[in-house]
Protein backbone atom coordinates (compact mmCIF):
# COMPACT_ATOMS: atom_id res chain seq x y z
CA UNK A 1 0.00 0.00 0.00
CA UNK A 2 1.45 3.30 -0.74
CA UNK A 3 1.94 6.31 1.65
CA UNK A 4 -1.27 8.12 -0.13
CA UNK A 5 -3.95 5.60 0.36
CA UNK A 6 -2.26 4.77 3.98
CA UNK A 7 -3.20 8.21 4.80
CA UNK A 8 -6.61 8.31 3.34
CA UNK A 9 -7.83 5.10 5.13
CA UNK A 10 -6.18 6.60 8.81
CA UNK A 11 -8.01 9.68 7.72
CA UNK A 12 -11.33 7.22 7.03
CA UNK A 13 -10.67 5.53 10.47
CA UNK A 14 -10.13 8.68 12.06
CA UNK A 15 -13.63 10.72 11.26
CA UNK A 16 -15.45 6.98 11.62
CA UNK A 17 -13.89 7.34 15.45
CA UNK A 18 -14.73 11.17 15.93
CA UNK A 19 -18.65 10.24 14.28
CA UNK A 20 -19.23 7.35 16.98
CA UNK A 21 -17.80 9.84 19.92
CA UNK A 22 -20.45 12.22 18.62
CA UNK A 23 -22.94 9.97 18.60
CA UNK A 24 -22.56 8.44 21.82
CA UNK A 25 -22.00 12.12 23.44
CA UNK A 26 -25.82 12.99 21.87
CA UNK A 27 -27.41 10.14 22.78
CA UNK A 28 -26.11 10.68 26.09
CA UNK A 29 -26.70 14.14 26.27
CA UNK A 30 -30.23 13.64 24.87
CA UNK A 31 -30.80 11.18 27.74
CA UNK A 32 -29.42 13.74 30.06
CA UNK A 33 -31.89 16.44 28.99
CA UNK A 34 -34.83 13.79 29.13
CA UNK A 35 -34.23 13.61 32.54
CA UNK A 36 -33.90 16.80 33.93
CA UNK A 37 -37.14 17.49 32.21
CA UNK A 38 -39.05 15.04 33.89
CA UNK A 39 -37.52 15.93 37.41
CA UNK A 40 -38.55 19.62 36.28
CA UNK A 41 -41.79 18.27 35.88
CA UNK A 42 -41.99 15.70 39.11
CA UNK A 43 -40.66 18.49 41.54
CA UNK A 44 -44.07 21.10 41.63
CA UNK A 45 -45.91 18.45 41.60
CA UNK A 46 -44.93 16.56 44.77
CA UNK A 47 -44.63 19.78 46.21
CA UNK A 48 -47.94 20.81 44.87
CA UNK A 49 -48.92 17.04 46.24
CA UNK A 50 -47.17 18.02 50.46
CA UNK A 51 -49.05 20.97 49.89
CA UNK A 52 -52.46 19.44 49.39
CA UNK A 53 -51.80 16.44 51.44
CA UNK A 54 -51.38 19.05 54.81
CA UNK A 55 -54.82 20.62 54.20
Amino acid sequence: MNDRAQWVCELAGLIAAVAGVVVVAVALWSGLGAGLALLAVSLPLLVLGNLRKGD
